[in-house]
């Protein structure tokens, strides 16, 4: 039996991807000039909106964003989201009612969230190299609606935590705002800001001005500084870090071959 995929630890974005991340991001002349790649609109604000809704109905269910965001931003749900936002035909659209095949979604943040972890219940039984594209088909045809551990074992009263419904309506909100300003997926977003990445500078912005102001107003800005973040700091630490990595890896084979001739 196939085993659960760990979402928080989904493929890391290939070389490639993250040139044109950083390109979308910082001007190679000066790297503090952020270049949105296209206009942000009152329908775009909304869509953030509608995010950020389904983010804190996740956690008003019981479930951590620690858990809900990587599982989301890397599903095929939220890739069939980035379709329908970046067609700017909204959520409502007949493509996404169509993709979707289950109209009630397009209402209800809940039922996005329990369709989510039907849908990982799925496929995380399906046998290797079957198709999972086809078993989602039959099992919501053959109606097998069965009720995921990830629900079963949510609490009775529903997460009344101010706080923590706060830090998940701006993580969704935020991650769409990401994704529209570049036109990028929510998997490449993910990959480039994992949910502890924002759970920090969500803290740290609480400390500043920026985070007494109204989201709607804000984000714009918001994202910028997380742009800077990322290219300035976060990749080029990576970066040393893999290399650090990769010049101890060169030397354990000098060292194996120091000690065999020690011993002799």
């Amino acid at each position: 039996m196939q085993a659960s995929r760990n979402p928080a630890k989904s493929r890391p974005l290939s070389a490639n991807v993250k040139r044109l991340m950083r390109l979308a991001r910082a001007s190679p002349q000066n790297e503090s000039v952020i270049k949105f790649q296209r206009p942000f609109s009152a329908r775009d604000v909304a869509y953030c909106h509608k995010q950020g809704n389904l983010f804190m109905e996740a956690a008003s269910m019981g479930f951590s964003m620690e858990d809900f965001a990587p599982r989301f931003m890397t599903s095929q749900l939220a890739g069939v989201f980035d379709v329908s936002f970046a067609a700017a035909g909204g959520m409502e659209n007949d493509e996404l009612s169509n993709l979707l095949r289950i109209p009630m979604l397009l209402k209800s943040p809940e039922a996005i969230v329990e369709a989510l972890y039907w849908i990982d219940d799925i496929i995380s039984h399906a046998e290797e190299g079957e198709n999972k594209s086809l078993l989602l088909s039959q099992a919501y045809g053959a109606e097998l609606l069965r009720l995921p551990p990830a629900l079963a074992e949510l609490p009775e009263e529903p997460n009344r935590n101010v706080k923590e419904l706060s830090y998940a309506y701006w993580l969704g909100f935020i991650y769409r705002c990401e994704c529209l300003l570049h036109e990028e997926s929510s998997r490449m977003v993910y990959g480039a800001f994992s949910e502890k990445i924002m759970r920090r500078a969500y803290r740290e912005l609480l400390k500043t001005e920026l985070g007494k102001r109204d989201l709607m107003d804000s984000a714009l800005e918001i994202c910028g500084e997380l742009d800077r973040l990322l290219v300035e700091k976060i990749w080029p630490a990576k970066s040393k870090h893999q290399k650090q990595l990769q010049s101890k890896e060169l030397e354990r084979p000098n060292q194996l071959t120091e000690g065999s001739h020690s011993n002799e």
